[in-house]
């Protein structure tokens, strides 16, 4: 079985940096950013501690910039898509245990596989797993890029720092949001997770985690707007203070990715799994709500209306009261006929109209007894 990457995504950070363990656990697969192999950039990543944890194991990549790379589909030929079919050969051929570690061009290495190599691969998905940092092609990335699917059936991990653009784009064009995206493409993205404590920062309450789809998205919070960096860095710290809260603010409105726990789990609830003390309590919740609806008090069997209750209820008491009215004149019209038969003036004329006044009230009853059938 794979490692759990949401769980090694911190445990990664636990590790102390001198260590080195006797045995390592998998191989991890990694796959370098946009830097034409100047450097091997993707296993210092978090102070190293991934390579602590996995024998990492580099697949050779161009990283260099490709053009062709607008869809992520089979067809294109560069950088990418060349990398994925070697990351296939080391994938195909590792029956054991194995993560794939991609930075920003290496994620996108990663999510091409995914896109087009996953759903026909003999590649088991229990025993493979991916974790993609700074990916561009992360659900909240770049507009212009394709998207890492979400039903691929394999175990994926997405990292980003807030404001990293390349990761963290706004859904909505404003100046001051975009600015500030392109700030953080070109100074946040390149250096900040060489040394991210991720186990320190969960520690802080600054990590949001959610999960949608086949994807677990862990999002480093940053409070100061990169935008601001410069007046920092000239030691107008304070400046940048005055307004970074209500400039962050502006920003924060123009994405619709949550930026705070509370907002993650009341966007992506987790389901209830079958089976459990909840999924029962919810069962039965809804059963005693059945319960307690009001029954009604003509006893008839009647279609489900689109109206609410309170309607139905105004129709029953019109039909009551109009019921009770014609019993009513029925009554008074029988005593009056009795009075009639007893006066010494009687005769067959009486009795007809009596009738005749019977015969009128017996259909508005029928109308009535129709109208409670209904």
């Amino acid at each position: 079985m794979a490692i759990p990457v949401a769980m090694l995504a911190g445990a990664l950070v636990a590790a102390p940096p001198a260590a080195t363990p006797a045995a390592k656990a998998a191989t991890a697969y990694t796959l370098e950013p946009l830097n034409y192999n100047l450097a091997e950039t993707t296993p210092s990543l978090f102070g190293g501690a991934v390579c602590l944890v996995y024998e990492c194991e580099r697949v050779p990549t161009s990283a260099s910039l490709d053009l062709s790379h607008r869809r992520g589909v089979f067809g294109e030929n560069g950088a990418i898509s060349q990398g994925a079919a070697r990351l296939d050969d080391r994938l195909t051929a590792d029956a054991d245990t194995k993560l794939v570690f991609g930075f920003s061009q290496g994620a996108q290495v990663a999510g091409f596989w995914l896109r087009n190599y996953a759903p026909t691969t003999a590649v088991d998905p229990g025993s493979t797993s991916f974790l993609l940092v700074g990916d561009p092609e992360n659900t909240y990335g770049v507009p212009w890029a394709p998207r890492v699917p979400t039903d691929t059936g394999f175990e994926v991990t997405e990292v980003w720092k807030q404001y990293d653009g390349w990761a963290d784009w706004p859904d909505r064009f404003d100046v001051l949001a975009v600015a500030n995206a392109v700030y953080g493409m070109l100074f946040v993205h390149p250096t900040v997770y060489d040394d991210l404590d991720l186990d320190a920062e969960r520690a802080a309450g600054n990590v949001v985690t959610w999960t949608a789809g086949g994807i677990t998205y862990e999002m480093v919070i940053d409070q100061d707007l990169p935008i601001l960096d410069p007046l920092r860095n000239l030691g107008l710290g304070w400046v940048a203070d005055l307004v970074n809260d209500d400039w962050r603010e502006h920003v924060e409105a123009q994405y619709d990715r949550p930026s705070t726990q509370e907002e993650a789990d009341e966007l992506f609830e987790a389901p209830v799994p079958a089976g459990t003390d909840a999924e029962t309590a919810a069962v039965e919740e809804d059963e005693s709500d059945t319960e307690e609806r009001p029954s009604r008090s003509s006893g008839s069997v009647r279609a489900v209306s689109l109206t609410d209750d309170s309607d139905e209820d105004d129709v029953d008491e019109d039909e009551v009261s109009e019921t009770e009215t014609e019993t009513e004149t029925e009554t008074e019209t029988d005593d009056d006929t009795t009075e009639i038969d007893d006066a010494p003036t009687a005769d067959e004329d009486t009795d007809d109209d009596t009738d005749a006044d019977d015969g009128d009230d017996q259909p508005a009853s029928n109308e009535a007894d129709d109208a409670g059938q209904a």
